[in-house]
């Protein structure tokens, strides 16, 4: 019996996002998941808001019939609650990263296509993982002024996607100057970056670890033995009121104004995805075997 795993990811196209194609396991099927609003997580309140989206679409993706589910980004929106709040098993792409690392070597590094603005939804996963202690830094690739720019045709985002030479640079001086702070290894700190993961790796001194990849085999892998997250069990099945909590959290997501233009997908003045998503194909290389 095929075991379907919802991979849970902000609105907007997803044709091109998730797990590569060869990542997914015989007997396994992923289908995406969709949150009821596209928050741009700005700041504490905004990562609230994006917490209780997760959370519903986690209770939803239950009621749906899922075996498991996967949180599709580094920062492992609503992981905790989503785990009391459901009895399948659950993995953010976050934490599968940094035990990865971890599991690796005493040292690794984060490094991030994301301004410094963001660093306070990285300080929340490396403070809720005993392994955080392991990081010897979060760098950061692009500037405030870039994020600002986020819809431009030819913005930083869109050259990072492309596997253009120049981003591809960028993040590598990142990923050597955390190896040389004591990085053994590179965790990359979004899940947009997969598709350049492969590039990265290639060219780096330490091994990188896509954390798209590495939260879903860690998915499977509990499917495949047969676990699921720890819970005491003297306490009630929190899933047997899911539905009504689901209800509750999908009226405070549904009174926010209008969407907002989020990093990955930005959205027009009728709510349409604009950018075009990551694709999981090679970038092209010239004959040297550099990206171009």
């Amino acid at each position: 019996m095929i075991k379907r795993i919802a991979y849970l990811t902000s609105p907007g196209p997803t044709d091109r996002r998730g797990v590569a194609p060869e990542i997914v396991t015989p007997g396994f099927q992923m289908e995406f998941v969709q949150i009821g609003t596209p928050t741009l997580v700005n700041d504490p309140a905004d990562l609230m808001i994006t917490d209780l989206a997760y959370v519903e679409a986690a209770m939803r993706a239950q009621r749906q019939g899922f075996d498991g589910i996967v949180i599709g980004a580094v920062a492992d929106y609503g992981l905790g609650t989503i785990r009391a709040s459901v009895d399948i098993p659950v993995f953010g792409c976050g934490q599968a990263g940094l035990l990865t690392a971890a599991g690796i070597g005493d040292k690794f590094g984060i490094v991030t296509i994301w301004p410094e603005t963001t660093a306070f939804t990285y300080d929340r996963i490396l403070r809720d993982n005993p392994v955080g202690r392991q990081c010897v830094s979060v760098r950061y690739v692009s500037t405030v002024a870039e994020q600002a720019e986020i819809a431009d045709e030819d913005g930083f985002y869109q050259q990072m996607q492309a596997g253009r030479e120049g981003m591809m640079l960028r993040i590598l001086a990142e990923i050597e100057a955390a190896v040389a702070e004591g990085a053994q290894s590179i965790v990359l700190g979004c899940n947009c970056m997969s598709p350049v993961a492969g590039i990265l790796a290639a060219r780096s001194s330490v091994p990188v670890i896509d954390p798209t990849a590495a939260g879903y085999r860690s998915l499977e892998s509990m499917l495949l033995l047969g676990l699921t997250h720890a819970k005491d069990p003297r306490l009630p099945a929190v899933s047997e009121r899911g539905p009504a909590f689901a209800e509750a959290v999908a009226a405070v997501v549904g009174t926010l104004d209008e969407p907002e233009e989020c990093p990955v997908c930005v959205l027009d003045e009728y709510g349409n995805a604009s950018c075009e998503a990551p694709s999981h194909e090679a970038a092209p290389t010239s004959a040297d075997g550099t990206a171009q």
